[in-house]
This record gives C-alpha cells, structure tokens and sequence, in this order.
C-alpha cells in the first residue's frame, strides 16, 4: 500500500511539472502616454478568464499558458490593447487615451473626476465642439448642446442677457440665473443693477467680459450631486467655465484667428407706410361719422432708416506652450460689432494669462487672470419710445426727423430717435478683472494641500445725454458702479488606491468671500448749450445718490467618494454655508448629497467582448441645493424719510420725521431645492453613447414678498414661504454615424422634458379660488406652470357681423368680455427642448449644421396692442389692419371699421399669444483645412484653416407667429419670461473667417 502511494504521488508530481512547465510567468508595466503608470488595468489572456490588474505603480505578473498568443490590456477611459506574446517574459505596454468611451475627465465642483466612474450627472462642451466657430458670447456655446439647459437670448440688442434655466426656473422671485464660476472663481452677478435698464428688463449679459477664445470647456452641473457642493447657490444649477491652459511639450505654439461678417434682423412686423396710413385713417374716420383732418403729404419709412446692416470684425491671438515645469498661455482678442439698429455698437479688447509653474514633485503654484474692457454705444431696449426699434414701429409714417428747416424736429411723445442718436450720447464702459492665484503642496502621497486666492473687480460707467431738442435745456446722467469681490478657497484633497480594487477620494474645503457694490449717480438739466455733455454743466442738479451694499458669504464643505473594484460608486457630499443676506436666527444653511452608481459593464457577467454594449452604468442621487440671490438687507426692518401726497417731506414740531418702509425679519432665510435623479449612460456597437437621466426638483420656503393685512402699516414683506416643482427626463445620444479614412459623420442630438408646477404659495385667492402670484398677462398659480398665462380668449372675427369676439369664462362667444372672464390659456415655459448636430468632414472639408428646437411654448407679444389699435391716431399700424371686414362673409383679420368692438380689439388677450414652438438652423459651418504637404513647404504653419458661418439662417414657426420667437425679453426673470414689448429680434449673421497655427 506504501508502494502504491508513493508511486501515485511521483505520478501526480510529475504531472503537475509537466503542466507548469508549459506555462510562463509574464510581468511587466502598464503606462499612460504620458508614462505614468496606470494602476486598476485589467490584464487578461485573450480568449480566456485568466487574467489579474495591475498594482499601484503599474505593475503586473501573470501566469500565461501554453499555446496563449496574446494578453489583453482594458482601462475605463483608455483604449482596449490586445497585445502579442513574444518570446521574452516582460512586456511593457502604454494605453492611449480613448475619448469616445464616455470616460475623459470631466469638471466638476472643487475638482475633476473620470466621466466613467462619476456618480455626477453633467452635461460637458469642449472646445473641440465649437473650436474656429465664431462666438461672440460664452452663452453661445451651451445653447442646444446640452440636455436640460433651455438658453432663449433675451433680445438682438449687442451685450443683453440671455434666460438660461437649468431643469427648468427653481425660483418665483429670487435670481433665476445659475451660478458661473471660472477656474474657480464665482462671479458677481448683480445683473439689472449694473446698469440704467433704459426700457428692457433684461441686465447686462454677466459674461460679456469673457472671451470665449480663452474657453477650454463650459460643464453644467445639474443634478444635487453635483451641485449641492456650491451649496446657498445651487438651486439655479452652476456653469463651470475652465479656461486653456499650457503644455509642457516645449514648443510653444501660436494661434490666429480673424473673423468678419454682417447681420441682418431676422423678421421685422410689417407696419403701414404714410399712404396706407392716410387711407386707412380717412376710411375709419369716415366709418365712424368724425371729421378728416388735412393730413401731412410727407413720407418717411422709419423702420428702413433705423435698420441698418451689421458688421462684426474680430481678432484673436493666443500663445501656449512651456517646459516640463512651466506651462503658459496666453491669449488676447479685438472685437468691434455694430449692431442691425442705429446707436447699437459695442468694441471689445481682453487679454489673459494662465502660468503654472512646478516648484518641485511636490509643490506647484499658479496664476489665472483675465483683464477686459467694454465700449459700448448702448439704445433703448425696448417698451421705451427712445428705443430705435420700437418708436421705428409707432412713429407715425408721415412725421419727418428734419423739419422745413432741414434741422432735427422734436417729434413729440414717440421721440425722434434718428436725431437721439445723431445728437445725443449713450455709453457705457466696463472695465473687468478677473482671475485667482495657487499654490498646491503634496503634503503625502496621496494627500494634497491648495490653497487659492481669487478677485472679481467689475467696473460699470455709463454716461447719458440728451439735447435741448429732445428735453429743452437739455438732460443728462452719470452712473457709476463698483463690484469688487475677493475670495479665498483652501482645499485638502486625498486620493488614494488600495489593493488596486478600492479607490478613496476625499474633499474638505473653507471658504469666505466677500464682495462690495457701490453705486452713484447724479442727473442734473439746464444745460446752456449742446456742446456740454458733462452733469456738473447742468444749472439746475436733479439727484445725486451713493448707495453702498455689502455682502459676505462663510463655507465649509466636504465630499468623499468611494469606488470598489471600478464596479461599485458612491459619493456623499456636504456643505455649510453662511450669508450676510439673510436673518441673524437663519444666516446658516446646510445642504447635501448622497449618490451611487454601478458600473454594470465590468462585472464579471458582461462580456466586452460583445458588439452590442461596450459600457454600461446606473447612478442614482439625492441632495438639496439653496438659493441666496435677494437683496442685500432684505431682512432688516429700515425707514426713510417720510413724504406727503404731495412728496413733502413729513415734519413733526418743524423737524423732520421718518417712517418704517420695510418690516424686520431675523428669520428670513435660504431657499432651499431637494433634488432626485437616476441616470443610465451606456455605449453601444462601438459609435453611439447615450445618456438619460429623469429628475424630480422640489423648491420649497420661496423667497417671496408676501402681502399683509394694511392696518399693519406696511404693503409686504419678505417671507419664506411656498413650494415649486420640476420634474423632467432628460435623453442625449452621440454616434459616430460613418468613421472612414477620408470621411466621417457624426451626429449629437438631446432633448430634454420638463413639467413645472406651482406647489404652494401665500394666500392670494383668484376668481376660482386658487392662490396665485403675478399681475398681467402671466401668473404663478398653484396646480400649474409658474410662468401660466391667464387671459381672455379670443375667438376671432364674426363673418356675418364684422364684430371681433372674444370668449366667456364658460366659452360662449361675446363682443364685451370682462376680467372674469379670464381663464389658463397656456405657458411660457416649453414642454420640451434641444438640439442636434451634424458634423460632415470630406478630406480637408468640414461641414456643421447645428438645429436648436423648442416645443410647447407660448410668447406674449405685448407691441402687439399698439400696432393692432384701431382707435389711436397717435401711432402707426400693422399693415394687417387694412385686411378688415367689409361685408358679410368676409374672413378677415380686423373687425369692420364701425364696429363697436373696434375699440376694444387691442386689449389683452389670446390674440397676442402665439404658439412659440420653433425649429432653428441656428449655425451652419463649412470650412476647409489647408493640406499639411502644402504647409510643410511654407516651414511656418502647422494648420490653417478658412471657413463661412450662417447664424440664424432657416425658422421653422407657427404660420401665424408675428415676430422672432425665440425671444424673452426679461432676461434672467422667473416670473415673466417667454413676453416682449418691441424686443429685437434675433440677428442672422453670415461670417468669414481664417484660422493659423505656426
């Protein structure tokens, strides 16, 4: 028995000698193209489940058995390697970058995580989508590009805001507009107080000082997840904005670009010109019984003489480069743009440098900054009869600018705008600063220390004058505004990988910043001539003002994130944040996060080897995010000096007296916005990645002004009070649709849903017993959109009668409707929204046709109850008029010229609300790349490239749309938006334009 043991046990060692001996130990390292060691990779013999992943520095080793040919190198983010077993036992490989796999590093609050294990839904732009197309404004950049943001520019007028919600408005009466932060720096955002708003409600575009050459990638933050980092300013969603940095390839690179073009309004309303006018005044005159006045026999065509063509020319220069230690670049631009109404001009210059210098493998410190001045020729924007657009509009067409005398004449209520802008002055300056300094200190491994130091300098000057023609003794103003802000983050961020299956990644951050706004200004009239264009040569002095506001904002915060084995994420986020703004019992918020994801494409299970599903995973989160953007001292209770009916000021025992004019509340605090979201992102057959996400935002304690009861001796006050709701999906899908060697096509197409409904408000019954916010045409109200408008309907004209009708509250036909009758009509914000693009290159060839869509919407034509009033004859009228009723049967537009509704045609009502769905062919690109052998010869251009872009060029819009639809003219609003009084339209450009590399 011994025997046979023994020999069983030779036998079973020979065996496995045998089998070993056929097998080899294979180690080596795994790099990036940088050289820096890839720790995580997966290491698998090919056609096997053999396989290990590589340690901390890169390295592996694995036991290879007979007969494999080749081991297979996978990395989320890096393209998959299937290399060759040669004869030798090391094998050193480098994995290339692969951007297409949804796993470049993307930005995100405080730092940068892979796409592929981040648990963070946003939505990235680089500059490779938008490199040599040239934008004016960074804005530009996001619209249609990315799911959930809606970017609707406010008007055609040169340095206006745009409306830009993310998941659509989480405010009723806070500051609607998201957060932007620029390497790190949140910018001061006092929008309409930055300027005199001279009839548009909208503010100056916040980044009209950044140049959008110097953008690297815009990121929107969308989710809590990913928001609820920044904390008191989230609730709106944040737009990351990271700037072009060098690199170390120690040749320095320079780059040129120069563009020029000319614009032209998209639409234009038909108005009647002086004949027209003349007839159909006497024919309604002579309708109605009255007297035919002589009319002038004059003509002008105001509308032609206010529109012009536009022409922009613009000039970048940018420089990168640098050494292993030390990386630059460095970029300016020139940008002179007139715009398609008179008086509208607006030149640009900016300049910037980013340096970041390694002190040593351990100690690194930098520099961003950006320097920027603004000349601006500003108009009246809109609802103002000083604007060109609007009194081009309304001037009657008989009325001149030059008087018998050939001089300028004053026109009356409509104001001469011709002789404003050949007369007057209307400017505006801005100089801007902006930027941070670093220094980052490896503390261990792992473990990193940074501290920086940021300023946003902001510099406003407007001067404003109008001649004695205009105003007799004339009239001007000077304004001046200051924000000055400077911040100071300090970081420790931990990174650390253990066993090669756990990834740690941790965050603790303070920050304080601090920012003062000071306004003055000082308007005087009286001026003894024209020639004086100074307020202190004004005789008699109107007002001079100085208000001065301070505001201050403390944080802590926190973010951990864990991942297992590349499979399993999670991330939990906190932050607390203190402001100025608010009561001294609530001045405290607190706001979180909790999110997962699982990486379903590398669990065991799947096969990557499919042609299916190369990538696939699941996130979920939950947070909240806060809202801070109020007055300053909103909760202080404050007086002034109290006045009579008559603005006397009130005295007691001949001194004079004061009045409370605001309630305290020391409990006034933040707005708060809860957020849920779940996402699954995946790529399929090697071309398509797709995104979807669906999110449920609750916005609740609204900062309101809510009413009290009058025997409290105040109108309102500013409360914590009410709920509102988004709830959206959210879908996006890039494919490569053909990938050749000298032709490809790639499309990128989103979309996004978005539902908004008022939850909750303050007691404010209508007539139906609901509680609503809001006068006019558009209110809050509970159970629907926040932006609902609420009106009569009309019906049309009666073609037997020639009376225009409208509708009852219970839908009967009437020619006397009253308020009550009013009734929801529809909303503002659209139903759904988006974007596509298609990417064409043929050899040197590239064509980009980019359409931008929104559905569901309606838009508020305010202008329209002018140009519709039959009864005035102080204004013009739209040429639609002259197709009125005659005679039974008619199906006109107007009602008969005696009708009794002819008075009341022009009220307020579904007449002026149009279906503002559209589909835009919003850029369209062609370029072509000169051939690098024809470069080479020159021995001083590494590319060039020369290209055309159309902006604006096709609208597809409901035939009866009278106007631009895109259009919003209150800007960063939250109550109003989707509504215009006259606001230009949107531009269509055509640009040419040249780009150089030496």
């Amino acid at each position: 028995m011994k025997q046979k043991l023994l020999s069983f046990f030779l036998l079973f060692t020979l065996l496995i000698g045998a089998v070993y001996a056929q097998e080899r130990r294979v180690s080596g390292k795994v790099s990036d193209e940088n050289g820096q060691p890839l720790p995580g990779v997966s290491v698998v013999v090919s056609g096997s489940t053999i396989g290990t992943q590589t340690s901390n520095d890169g390295m592996f080793s694995l036991s290879v058995p007979a007969g494999a040919v080749s081991l297979t190198f996978s990395y989320i983010g890096y393209k998959t390697l299937v290399q060759s077993l040669s004869a030798g036992n090391n094998l050193d490989v480098t994995l290339g970058i692969n951007a297409s796999e949804l796993s470049e590093v993307v930005v995100v609050g405080y730092g940068q995580q892979s796409r592929a294990l981040s648990t963070q839904t946003v939505a990235s732009v680089s500059s490779e989508s938008f490199k040599n197309v040239p934008i004016q404004t960074p804005q530009q950049i996001l619209q249609g590009q990315a799911a959930g943001v809606n970017m609707v520019n406010s008007s055609g007028v040169l340095g206006a805001e745009a409306q830009i919600t993310i998941r659509g408005g989480s405010s009723l009466s806070a500051g609607g507009r998201p957060l932007y932060v620029i390497d790190g720096v949140p910018l001061n955002s006092a929008g309409a107080q930055y300027t005199q708003a001279q009839g548009g409600a909208s503010a100056l575009n916040p980044l009209i000082n950044i140049n959008p050459n110097d953008i690297e990638s815009m990121t929107v933050l969308k989710d809590a997840s990913a928001v609820a980092i920044y904390g008191s300013r989230g609730s709106n969603g944040v737009i990351l904005i990271t700037t072009k940095k060098g690199t170390g390839q120690g040749k320095t690179k320079i780059n040129a670009d120069y563009f020029t073009g000319f614009s032209k309004p998209t639409s234009l309303e038909p108005m009647m010109n002086a004949d027209q006018w003349r007839q159909f005044r006497t024919d309604y005159l002579t309708a109605n019984n009255a007297s035919v006045p002589q009319f002038p026999t004059t003509s002008y065509d105001w509308i032609d003489n206010v529109v012009r063509t536009g022409h922009v020319n613009t000039a970048n220069l940018s420089a990168t480069g640098g050494s292993e230690k030390t990386t630059f670049f460095v970029g300016g631009t020139y940008s002179t743009e007139s715009g398609y109404t008179i008086g509208n001009q607006m030149d640009r210059l900016s300049g910037r440098i980013n340096l970041n210098h390694k002190v040593s493998d351990k100690v690194n410190f930098g520099v961003n900054y950006n320097l920027s001045h603004v000349d601006m020729d500003r108009i009246g924007a809109e609802n103002n009869t000083y604007a060109p657009l609007t009194s081009a509009y309304l001037q009657l067409p008989y009325i001149t600018p030059y008087g018998p005398d050939g001089k300028f004449q004053n026109t009356g209520f409509i104001a001469n705008v011709i002789a404003i802008e050949q007369t007057g002055i209307n400017k505006n300056w801005s100089d801007r600063s902006t930027g941070n300094a670093y220094a980052e200190l490896e503390v261990i491994e792992g473990l990193k220390l940074k501290t920086d130091w940021g300023i946003d300098n902001y510099k406003i000057d407007e001067k404003y004058r109008e001649s004695d023609l205009l105003t007799p003794g004339g009239y001007g103003y000077r304004t001046n505004y200051t924000d000055n802000k400077w911040l100071t983050t300090n970081t420790l961020n931990y990174n650390k990988t253990f066993d090669g299956r756990h990834n740690i990644g941790a965050l603790l951050g303070y920050s304080f910043e601090k920012a003062t706004l000071t306004q003055i200004f000082v308007e005087g009239t009286g001026y003894a001539s024209d020639g004086l264009p100074n307020v202190g040569s004004a005789s008699n002095p109107v007002s001079a003002s100085e208000e001065i506001f301070d505001w201050a904002l403390e944080s802590q915060f926190a973010r951990v994130n864990y991942s297992f084995d590349d499979k399993y994420l999670f991330e939990g986020s906190f932050r607390r944040d203190g402001s100025s703004r608010f009561g001294p019992n609530k001045k405290y918020g607190n706001f979180y996060a909790l999110s997962g994801g699982w990486v379903i494409s590398n669990e065991g299970f799947f096969n990557k080897d499919n042609n299916i599903a190369q990538f696939l995973k699941l996130t979920t989160s939950y947070g909240t995010a806060g809202n801070d953007n109020i007055g300053y001292y909103d909760y202080l209770g404050t007086f002034l000096a109290g006045t009579d009916a008559n603005s006397q000021i009130v005295n007691y025992n001949g001194e004079s007296g004061l009045v409370p004019s605001r309630v305290a509340n020391p409990n006034l605090s933040w707005e708060e916005t809860a957020q849920f979201d779940v996402g699954l992102s995946g790529r399929f057959f090697n071309a398509i990645d797709i995104q979807m996400n669906f999110y449920n935002k609750t916005s609740r304690d609204l900062l309101l002004n809510v009413p009290l009861p009058f025997t409290t001796g105040f109108a309102s006050a500013s409360q914590n009070v009410g709920k509102l709701r988004n709830r959206g999906f959210e879908f996006t899908i890039n494919s490569e649709n053909i990938n050749r060697d000298h032709f490809t096509w790639r499309t990128s197409f989103n979309i996004a849903f978005n539902k908004n409904t008022v939850l909750e408000l303050p007691e404010n019954r209508d007539e139906d017993g609901r509680n609503f916010l809001g006068t006019g045409e558009q209110r809050a109200i509970v159970g629907h959109s926040k932006n609902t408008f609420y009106l009569i309907r009309y019906n049309g004209i009666n073609p037997e009668t020639g009376d225009a009708e409208w509708l009852t509250k219970d839908g009967t036909p009437t020619t006397s409707p009253t308020a009550a009758d009013r009734v929801i009509v529809g909303k503002a914000d659209p139903t759904f929204q988006g974007g596509i693009t298609n990417t064409f290159t043929f050899k040197g060839f590239d064509l980009t046709a980019f359409f931008n869509f929104t559905q569901g919407n309606d838009v508020y034509i305010d202008g329209l109850e002018f140009t519709d009033n039959f009864g005035s004859g102080s204004y013009n009228k739209s040429v639609k008029l002259l197709d009125y009723w005659r005679q039974p049967g008619d199906q006109a537009f107007a009602p008969a010229l005696n009708s009794d509704t002819r008075t009341t045609y022009h009220q307020p009502s579904t007449k002026q609300m149009m279906d503002g769905s559209y589909l835009r062919l919003k850029t369209l690109t062609l370029g072509y790349n000169l051939p690098s052998s024809f470069l080479a010869k020159t021995k001083i251009f590494s590319s060039a490239r020369i290209y055309f872009l159309g902006q604006n060029l096709w609208t597809v819009k409901s035939k009866d749309f009278r106007g631009d639809p895109e259009i919003s003219a209150n800007g960063a609003s939250n109550l109003t938006i989707g509504q215009s009084f006259f606001a230009l339209p949107q531009a269509k450009s055509y640009t040419f334009g040249v780009n150089l590399t030496l």
